[in-house]
Order: C-alpha cells, then sequence, then structure tokens
C-alpha cells in the first residue's frame, strides 16, 4: 500500500465513521438525538455507497475465460 492509499484509507474512515460518531455526540449533547441519529446514520450510509463506487464498483470480478455453464445445462435460463 503506498502512500496515497493509505491518505486515502484514513481520510475515508474519517470521514465514514468519525465525523458522523462526533457528530451524533455533539447533536446528541445539545438536545437533539434524533438528529444526531440521523447525521449519523446518514453518515455512515454514504460511506458504504462511497466505498462501493470508487472501490468495489471498479473491480472486474467474472469467472475465467472459457468457464461457463456446460453445453445443455439449460436449468439456469429458467
Amino acid at each position: 500500500m503506498n502512500r496515497n492509499d493509505t491518505i486515502a484509507l484514513a481520510g475515508t474512515i474519517a470521514a465514514i465513521v468519525i465525523v458522523p460518531g462526533l457528530a451524533n455526540g455533539f447533536l446528541s449533547q445539545l438536545g437533539y438525538p434524533w438528529v444526531g441519529s440521523a447525521v449519523w446514520a446518514l453518515g455512515y450510509g454514504l460511506g458504504v455507497l462511497f466505498i462501493w463506487y470508487q472501490w468495489i464498483r471498479p473491480l472486474n470480478i467474472h469467472a475465467p475465460e472459457g468457464v461457463g455453464r456446460a453445453d445443455g445445462d439449460e436449468s439456469a435460463e429458467e
């Protein structure tokens, strides 16, 4: 893992876990626990979407060439 990857990972963790968690804590202390929970859930949910979009979606996850259904295997088509 190079330096840029480490920085990106640390920034992502901060944006997904630490920032919404701190915002939740501060808003709860101010008397807005529902708003704090909503901010945390929104931050966490957007973080999951970001990780999917940035790192998981671009992966080329396919079967190797020549690997597939056997001839006559029509059960998967139904």
